[in-house]
């Protein structure tokens, strides 16, 4: 499997993350944080609804919104750009005005005023944009960290197993990255975080992946890089099957 690298560029002002090769699945949202109901921007033909009052295609339920989103994960689709929200009833009482907006939101992928409608109580706004980016407003941007945790020993195991043999090894598993390392990390996203695995190295007890800032520089993000630029170094112990961060001093 080709390496690659990472993005998140986190901006407190709106509260988007945007990322790039950090996909969204079912598994990063909590139980209690799972969206209740969807309104698709696109009107995929197998998944939800039609809103008479609204005209919105939308996805009514937990299970129905855990269906959409694991079939997208398992067949790789593209999912649409979707918001969440609490209620139909509250729903239904969105302004013209507001309407307008959320569109806006969709189909610009910039906010008006806010992602956050208080007639929709949503948490969440989810959107692809060019070049593989996306970006994903989050009412609380903790509720991003479980992603990320989940993406970064996702690429380990792949790091660890790359040199594996195919048909006669067991795939070996990678442990967990603790919180405690991805709120450590997590100051790093408001200046755009490289998370370089194309420079990752091994020695024989662990391997190390460089993390770099280049804001919003995305040509840097696919070329290497001197070493010496990075603010830190993400390392997994494979014999201990324990995690480690170092980070070089860096102001903010």
């Amino acid at each position: 499997m080709s390496r690659v690298n990472l993005y998140v560029h986190y901006d407190s002002v709106t509260n988007y993350v945007m990322t790039r090769g950090i996909g969204l699945n079912s598994s990063d949202f909590e139980t209690q944080y799972i969206p209740n109901n969807l309104i698709l921007a696109e009107a995929p033909a197998d998944f939800g609804r039609y809103d008479v009052q609204t005209n919105f295609k939308v996805l009514r339920g937990k299970t129905e919104v855990l269906n959409y989103m694991e079939v997208c994960q398992s067949k790789g689709l593209r999912m649409s750009n979707w918001i969440d929200f609490e209620s139909m009833e509250l729903m239904h009482q969105l302004t013209p005005n507001e309407i307008a907006e959320l569109l806006y939101l969709f189909h610009s992928s910039s906010v008006l005023r806010s992602a956050f409608f208080y007639k929709l109580q949503n948490n969440y706004v989810f959107l692809t944009l060019p070049n593989g980016l996306s970006k994903m407003y989050y009412r609380h941007v903790a509720h991003f960290y479980p992603r990320f945790q989940r993406v970064i020993r996702e690429r380990v195991e792949d790091l660890v197993n790359e040199s594996r043999a195919r048909f006669f090894a067991r795939r070996e598993q990678v442990a967990e990255l603790p919180m405690e390392i991805v709120l450590e990390i997590a100051p790093l996203f408001a200046s755009g975080l490289k998370v370089n695995f194309t420079q990752a190295y091994a020695d024989k007890l662990a391997w190390y992946i460089p993390l770099m800032i280049i804001e919003d520089e995305l040509t840097l993000l696919t070329q290497g890089q001197s070493l010496n630029e990075r603010v830190g170094t993400l390392i997994y112990d494979i014999s201990l099957q324990e995690w480690r961060l170092n980070l070089t001093i860096f102001e903010m």
